[in-house]
């Protein structure tokens, strides 16, 4: 059996929310050497672009997303997605020690996607699944 790409309390995933992603996008490309890779989005009908930030044009590392639509009340900042094994469970033992739920989304289902969560002290982080 092979070994899971991302262990239970693993950071998997960054993305960077600002206001204005489309003019900060190529600050990252150069400074990190990544690709960008246009990620087309829809908030109520008004079309625009998220970046997935790439290494080698083909492994995503990162995203540069707009502060609009899904994430107009995440503040401009970098967020680090931990994995864990139920996002259900982690969020119901956030909010129980002092954390605060900014964002979730939800499957067809009713399961999560993934959470954004303010911890007592105000860091932001996401929790989400990557099996």
């Amino acid at each position: 059996m092979s070994k899971p790409k991302y262990e239970f309390g693993q950071f998997f995933w960054s993305d960077l929310t600002v206001p204005d992603a489309t003019s900060l996008k190529d600050f990252y490309a150069e400074v990190a050497g990544w690709q960008i890779q246009e990620v087309a989005m829809n908030d109520n009908g008004e079309k625009y672009n998220d970046f997935a930030m790439m290494i080698n044009n083909e492994t995503p590392v990162s995203g540069v997303c707009n502060q609009r639509g899904v994430n107009k009340n995440i503040p401009p900042q970098w967020i680090m997605y931990i994995n864990v094994e139920s996002v259900s469970e982690s969020l119901n033992k956030a909010l129980k020690l002092g954390g605060k739920l900014l964002l979730e989304s939800k499957k067809a289902d009713g399961s999560y996607n993934f959470v954004i969560i303010q911890d007592p002290a105000g860091a932001v982080f996401g929790l989400g699944t990557v099996k």
